[in-house]
């Protein structure tokens, strides 16, 4: 069973991650052009982002939900074998 506190800090945690990535995401610019954030804040926002991808991992191992998923590129081509049991947890 999971930790009612465990499940708002996930909550929070997705909401501060989201962000981080739209802000990200809404201020990139073409290669050549001046980014409008300077690099200490890139810098900090890539470490606001290593720290709550840790700390949801580390909520998600405690609780037994982590599921070593990683994200998948589309310019990259990867295989990745899943075991049944695995896969039997995740849906579970």
């Amino acid at each position: 069973m999971t930790n009612p506190s465990s499940d708002f800090e996930l909550r929070l945690l997705n909401a501060v991650r989201k962000t981080l990535i739209a802000v990200a995401k809404d201020t990139m610019t073409k290669p050549g052009l001046r980014h409008p954030l300077s690099v200490a804040t890139q810098k900090m926002m890539t470490d606001c982002l290593d720290v709550v991808s840790s700390r949801q991992i580390e909520i998600e191992k405690k609780d037994n939900k982590h599921t070593k998923m990683k994200p998948v590129y589309t310019d990259e081509q990867s295989v990745q074998n899943i075991s049944v049991d695995d896969l039997k947890k995740t849906l579970n």
